[in-house]
């Protein structure tokens, strides 16, 4: 384990206590609340662009069904392509720069994209939009990462990243029912299905700008123990490259690869597939998102009770082994889906909890590995590649999965990212043994 991660001394301790979360130094109440407030707001923010992607496509666009997996697929591909580009220097210009001002910048960018989505009127300018909301994305995702792993004390990290996915859970509970049925709501007050869209992007849109300020003005200022200023970004960025050199850093970025693959099946394929056959059943598109939308949410809500029970077991176990049983939980949840044929018939609902428990674990065991070994100095630099290995992670979901979705069958994507979990499981039991094997 780094040696930065030594048991704290009292005054290192000093910091804001909320019931059995225990902060660092410096760290206070109100910094604390502003993580929570922009937890719950940030996420659902980002994925309503995949969430309401489906209407843009069948509503706007007249694409053809057959034809809306590949363009899906392709579309993630070129989106995390720019997350790869910036995020890792997201996260580096934020050591030097601060978290808070990354952040906000992210929730800037998105919202301008999403100011720009509804005026697309074909697949150029899809493209375009799309690439600009990836540009902010990347700072929103990296900064909540590494401002959850900033201030929490070490004992304390898993529960610490376990209450900020909680607030993720339960933005990601309520906000996708509230944005999925935006279009429907317009529709019914009488607008079209583009007036609709430009109305639900608008009004997203202006929550982004909100979450924006109140990090501007409530986050905690700067990053522990800042690089120099004679350091330059990508001198910065190095230190997450280099890191890898750990065995358990390199499991970790293993783990965001896989952990955020299965992510982006659950919020794009997933909302494909049953808007998809929602149609087909004689359902309207607004209507079937708003179906879709709702076992979205059934998915996070399955996550939000095991957040803090796993969020506990891992401050006490090795956090590799925790990775592994993780991994075990994610491939039965997504592979639960696999052996779905209808995704109409009820047994959507056990295969969606399924499902939540599997993303809750991947996500939470590779957040508090990665916290636990990075070093506090060039911290932003480590969780910033580690956000990039989860934009290829996401990338290569979003290329194979469109190709298994439409050349396959629609449950392909799930078998995809299933395998990806047993194939991590086994690496984890393989650092563990050799672990042993050194002590021995």
């Amino acid at each position: 384990m780094n040696q930065n991660n030594v048991t704290p001394t009292s005054r290192e301790s000093d910091g804001f206590r909320l019931g059995p979360l225990q902060m660092c130094n410096g760290v206070r109440g109100n910094h604390v609340s502003a993580l929570f407030f922009v937890a719950f707001f940030s996420i659902p923010i980002v994925g309503f662009v995949g969430l309401v992607q489906p209407f843009v496509l069948t509503e706007i666009l007249k694409i053809p069904f057959d034809e809306q997996g590949s363009l899906t697929g392709n579309l993630l591909v070129m989106h995390e392509l720019i997350n790869l580009s910036l995020i890792g220097v997201y996260g580096a210009a934020s050591d030097r720069l601060g978290r808070r001002s990354m952040l906000s910048t992210g929730l800037l960018i998105v919202a301008l994209g999403y100011c720009l989505f509804p005026i697309v009127t074909g697949k150029f300018e899809l493209v375009i939009f799309r690439l600009i909301v990836a540009c902010g994305i990347g700072g929103i995702t990296a900064m909540i990462t590494a401002i959850a792993n900033d201030y929490p004390l070490e004992r304390y990290r898993a529960r610490m990243i376990a209450a900020v996915f909680m607030f993720n859970g339960v933005g990601l509970a309520i906000l996708p029912r509230v944005f999925g049925g935006l279009p429907a709501m317009f529709i019914e007050q009488g607008y079209n299905p583009s007036e609709a869209a430009r109305n639900a992007f608008l009004v997203v849109a202006s929550a982004a700008v909100m979450v924006a300020v109140v990090s501007a003005l409530a986050l905690r200022k700067g990053a522990p123990r800042q690089t120099t200023k004679g350091a330059g970004v990508l001198a910065t960025l190095r230190v997450g490259f280099q890191a890898i050199r750990n065995p358990r850093i390199a499991l970790a970025y293993g783990a965001a690869l896989v952990s955020r693959g299965d992510l982006s099946v659950a919020s794009t394929f997933l909302t494909l597939w049953l808007v998809t056959e929602g149609v087909k059943s004689g359902l309207s598109t607004a209507d079937a998102l708003k179906n879709a939308t709702l076992i979205y949410i059934i998915i996070q809500a399955s996550a939000l009770p095991w957040a803090p029970i796993l969020g506990y077991i891992l401050d006490r176990i090795d956090r590799v082994f925790g990775v592994m049983v993780a991994m075990l939980i994610a491939a039965v949840g997504y592979g639960s889906f696999v052996l779905l044929d209808d995704p109409l018939s009820n047994w959507i609902y056990p295969c969606a909890a399924l499902v939540g428990m599997g993303e809750m674990a991947a996500l939470l065991s590779a957040t508090s590995l990665i916290g636990a070994e990075s070093p506090e100095q060039g911290r932003g630099a480590v969780m910033g590649v580690f956000s990039m290995f989860g934009a290829a992670g996401i990338m290569g979901v979003g290329l194979a999965g469109g190709f298994l979705f439409d050349s396959w069958r629609p449950t392909g994507p799930f078998a995809l990212v299933a395998g990806a979990n047993i194939v991590l499981l086994f690496a984890a039991a393989l650092l563990l043994l050799l672990g042993r094997n050194q002590k021995a």
